[in-house]
Parts: C-alpha cells; structure tokens; sequence
C-alpha cells in the first residue's frame, strides 16, 4: 500500500507541476465529453442523423474475402464504417507513436488521436441504431475494431515500459482475446457482452497509466494492479465466448441424435 500510495502522490505532483499533462487529461476529457454528446443528445435530432450513411448489403457472406470486401465497402459515415475508423487508424497511429514516444508534446497529440478513436465504439452503435441499422457484420466487426486498436497500442506503451510483467500480462491478454474474437465470430450472439466492455474500459485505463512513463512516470504497482484485473477479465470473457460454443455444438448434437432417433 506504501508503494502505491507514493506512485499516487506522485501523479498528483507531476499533474500539478507538468502543463502538458494537464492539457492532455482535459483534452482528452472534451473529446469524450463531445462524442457521448453526440451519442446521447445530437443523434436525436433529424439533422444530425442525416449526416450519417446506412450500410446496406444483400447477404452476409461467409466466406473471409467476401467479407472483408464487406466491411471496406462500409461507408465512412455509417456504423460499421466508423468501426473501421480503428481499423483504418490503428497501424498508422502504432508507428507514429513508436516515433514521437519520447517526446511528450507529440506523443500527448497521438494520445488524444486514440482517444478519440476509443470513444468512437459508442458513436458506431448509436448511430446504427439511430438509423435502423443495426447489422449481423456491425456485431463481429465492432468488437474485432476494438481489439485491432486497443491490443497494438497496449503492445506498443508496453514495450516502451520494459516491464516483464507487463510484458507477459500483454502476451497473454493478445494470445486469449484473438482466440476469442475468433469464437465470437462463429457464435449466434457475437456482441460484446458486459464482461468484453468492463475488460475493454479497464484496458483503456491500463494503456493510459503505462503510457505515464512518457513522464518518466513508472506507476509500475498501479499499473500491475489494473494490467492484473485487465488480464482477469479477458480470462473471463474468453470462458464466457468459450462456454457459449461448447454450449451450441452440444446443442447441434442434441438435435441431431433426437432427429435420428426419431
């Protein structure tokens, strides 16, 4: 608790002391703020809803190629098009991060970048919503979105840590959440559930705190305790996708047998 109680005290004095992370958190606060307004407020006026796109197509393919031509054809401004925003973003953001990482005015500017990019996950389904567009593809695609983002800019402020226990908490949390990405896709309900976004804000939470060593700010403790509780959930969530699978192919064989019995 000492330990903690130190890495918090300093916190406190580097955002008294250091005017580029204080512009940092209250930036990053007006975005947020700014996006659930449209969320919660904007997107029930008609005029608003009328800036965004639909993404209609006739049939949902199964085969990976036909897919992924699906999800590029999304327009930009629909929900499943905003989802590929983190798509889009997330590799040219990872290696701009990589080159200004040390420096804390350029590094504090890609922060706000995928901040940005982060709240959109509440944009993209408001908006299907909105306009009555609320789609199978928009179920897989939003949370595969979230993971692509979240998991390279978590690898990237992990490296720059060099904590090993970091460093192996990530690896299993990548390892876990692509596996289970996987089996969401194959799932009837391929929605995030509330444990897939309780892990993904406290992901966020840890991706932040480990990226204060850009302040020569290591919260290696209070970084451990949310990388652990981070890592807990993904476990979880991966048993909860996992269980669901099982739980359906037993189901497929139930019916079957009964048909051939019958």
């Amino acid at each position: 608790m000492d330990n903690i109680a130190k890495e918090l005290s300093l916190l406190l004095s580097m955002f008294e002391n250091n005017l580029i992370l204080q512009m940092e958190i209250i930036s990053s606060l007006v975005i947020v703020s700014l996006v659930l307004g449209l969320v919660y407020a904007g997107l029930k006026l008609k005029k608003v809803r009328e800036c965004f796109d639909c993404h209609i197509y006739d049939n949902e393919p199964v085969n990976l190629k036909e897919r992924l031509k699906l999800y590029l054809s999304a327009p930009l401004m629909s929900g499943n098009g905003i989802c590929m925003w983190r798509v889009y973003l997330s590799i040219p953001l990872a290696i701009t991060a990589v080159i200004v990482y040390d420096n804390q005015i350029y590094s504090s500017i890609v922060l706000q970048v995928y901040v940005f990019l982060f709240v959109t996950d509440a944009l993209d389904g408001a908006v299907a919503r909105s306009l009555n567009n609320v789609t199978n593809i928009g179920k897989v695609l939003d949370p595969f979105a979230d993971k692509f983002l979240d998991l390279v800019v978590l690898s990237i402020v992990v490296y720059f840590s060099g904590n090993a226990f970091f460093m192996v908490s990530t690896a299993i949390i990548i390892i876990f959440d692509i596996i289970g990405q996987t089996i969401r896709g194959k799932t009837k309900n391929p929605a995030a559930n509330w444990v897939g976004k309780t892990k993904t804000v406290f992901k966020i939470i840890t991706i932040y705190l480990i990226s204060l060593n850009r302040y020569d700010l290591n919260l290696e403790y209070i970084g451990s305790i949310f990388i652990t509780i981070s890592l807990i959930f993904t476990i979880a969530s991966f048993y909860l996708k996992a269980k669901e699978k099982i739980k359906s192919k037993f189901e497929a064989l139930r019916r079957l047998v009964v048909k051939d019995l019958v």
